[in-house]
């Protein structure tokens, strides 16, 4: 037999909603399946007493409880028959109908019948698999995770809490394994009626774009070191390295660095980092400095008028212009 709401809770049918509710608390903290890990007796006691307050905690369930009892889900059906659970006929007394002789209490119940031939459920039985159901019935959270580029790199951990205050809060953490991509998917399933869907959105980070475990960085390089070559520091997951430039590095020029990219998912390997020269001009020249490069450019320009009249004499040259 179903015990009493009443009783699950502590409290008397004629408590307040204030002390419902109290009692209520008290209860799912001392039962809460966080409390009590190994204790299955104590999780489905704590479910029990969800249930009961899910009823007497709302108005109008509480009201068709303390009227039909454990039969108050069939309220509604029972008030459009002339029930009221009362055992007295003087209500009904045209139709001369008695609550009692639906559940055997009566000696006007027809031969055969019974509450479940009724409303089609069988009786017991029916009402026992409508209350499984509602236990196999599964709870499910969404949410989401923010993770930085170097927690994708070593893998994190998160805390979080789901539940609400009617059923109790429930911490739980979540493993963040190390090269988890973007917009990834963890679920987990704490209990048989709980499942936790979280989306790991991983933010942008200043030094790297991601491409899968590939990682991208823009590395300035003076224009000197570009067309003499040189040394250029470029960032990595665990510090700057120093890269070799060599002479006449051509601006957008990229170098892969090996294994130096993100870690691969569930895996030993590492992805690789792509290191893109982006060329840059000094803002300001000093006197020499404008000479120098001025003369350069004269030599440069020199350089090309002999080349064209190189061309010219030996016949290569397609329009005879110096």
């Amino acid at each position: 037999m179903t015990q009493n709401y009443y009783d699950l809770l502590g409290v008397n049918k004629s408590a307040s909603e204030k002390e419902i509710k109290t009692a209520y608390r008290r209860m799912a903290r001392k039962l809460h399946p966080d409390v009590n890990p190994d204790d299955e007796r104590a999780q489905d006691q704590f479910k029990k007493v969800n249930e009961a307050y899910e009823v007497v905690g709302d108005v109008a369930k509480r009201k068709d409880y303390d009227q039909f009892g454990d039969n108050w889900k069939h309220a509604d059906q029972m008030r459009n028959m002339g029930g009221n659970g009362s055992r007295g006929r003087g209500q009904n007394a045209g139709a001369g109908f008695n609550i009692n002789d639906i559940f055997g209490g009566g000696g006007g119940r027809p031969s055969g019948a019974n509450f479940g031939d009724m409303f089609g459920g069988g009786g017991g039985a029916g009402h026992a698999r409508q209350q499984q159901r509602q236990k196999q019935e599964v709870v499910k959270h969404q949410g989401t995770i923010d993770v930085s580029l170097d927690e994708v790199y070593t893998g994190t951990t998160r805390k979080i809490s789901i539940g609400s205050a009617a059923t109790g809060r429930r911490n739980l953490e979540v493993e963040v394994l190390k090269g988890v991509p973007d917009g990834r998917k963890i679920k987990m399933r704490p209990d048989r009626q709980t499942e936790v869907t979280l989306t790991v959105n991983v933010r942008s980070d200043k030094r790297f774009s991601r491409e899968d475990a590939n990682l991208r960085a823009d590395i300035a390089v003076p224009l000197l070191d570009a067309i003499l070559g040189g040394e250029a520091e470029v960032p990595t997951m665990t510090g700057r390295i120093a890269l070799n430039i060599p002479a006449g590095t051509q601006n957008g020029r990229s170098f892969k660095i090996k294994g130096r990219g993100l870690p691969k998912m569930n895996s030993d390997e590492s992805g690789d980092l792509y290191a893109t020269v982006k060329v840059r001009l000094p803002d300001t020249l000093s006197e020499e400095e404008h000479a120098l490069y001025s003369q350069l450019k004269e030599i440069r320009a020199g350089k090309s008028k002999f080349d064209r009249l190189k061309n010219f004499i030996s016949g290569n040259d397609e329009d005879g212009e110096e």
